[in-house]
């Protein structure tokens, strides 16, 4: 399933995160659509494989795209887009990552000491159960507001940027199968096969390490185009006070 913004041709393609948090990027989508004027495709997760995931937006992007696109990946989605570009480069002008996670595990613990010390302890308690793959469908329903404390610097127009619906099952299920992939350096060897542009957008102040991406792709030779927003957490789009800086710069690239 996909949704679309703006009239054929079809160049931008967004992949939402989670995994899980299906339609959270309809708003990036419809102002994206506003200040380009470019067709731009919503894909929408269903799946509950990587393997059936790529499949997926590989249908999405055949049936209503005529030409390369560029992939445009939030949070977990920027993994999904470099895994499919891996597989597919012919379909891909370019990947563009948006706090993306990082991909080596010694990155990961910054990650959790970032978050945990923005929360309470009630909503620490729902990450932990997240991050241990054992989020509850009622969990899953308030992981939104647990990461807008933990993950962002001042978020605007927050009811434009929600999910319509959250899986746990589906994070559950592809969350534990793409860590396993960055564990055993799959993940990793995956961006070395990449033939597409690659660039990186991330926030200054998201959990997510910017080096936990840069470094181990500078140390494998791989070439990535970075911007690090200032004020700017996990969520560009939603940003205050980087969204401007944001579009501004996907509006140069694509």
């Amino acid at each position: 399933m996909v949704r679309l913004y703006g009239k054929a041709p079809y160049k931008i393609v967004l992949v939402h995160g989670g995994p899980g948090a299906i339609g959270s990027l309809k708003g990036f989508a419809r102002e994206l659509n506003t200040l380009s004027q470019i067709g731009v495709v919503e894909a929408l997760q269903s799946k509950y494989s990587i393997a059936e995931l790529i499949d997926e937006l590989y249908s999405q992007i055949s049936d209503n795209c005529n030409e390369k696109v560029s992939l445009i990946g939030h949070s977990w989605g920027a993994w999904l887009v470099a895994l499919f570009a891996e597989k597919y480069p012919e379909l891909v002008e370019r990947i563009i990552l948006v706090g993306s996670g990082p991909l080596e595990d010694k990155y990961v613990a910054e990650i959790g000491s970032r978050r945990f010390e923005n929360l309470s302890e009630e909503d620490g308690e729902i990450l932990q159960r997240l991050m241990n793959n054992q989020a509850t469908d009622e969990d899953m329903a308030k992981i939104p507001n647990v990461f807008e404390k933990s993950d962002n610097y001042c978020l605007e127009n927050r009811d434009m940027h929600k999910a319509d619906k959250t899986d746990s099952r589906m994070h559950n299920t592809i969350w534990e199968e793409a860590a396993g992939l960055r564990t055993s350096g799959e993940l990793l060897a995956a961006f070395k096969c990449i033939k597409n542009k690659i660039v990186l957008i991330q926030g200054e102040t998201d959990p997510h390490p910017a080096r936990g991406i840069t470094i181990p792709l500078q140390e494998n030779g791989v070439e990535c185009e970075t911007y690090i927003l200032e004020k700017c957490g996990h969520s560009p789009f939603m940003e205050k006070y980087a969204k401007e800086d944001f579009y501004k710069i996907l509006l140069e690239i694509i």
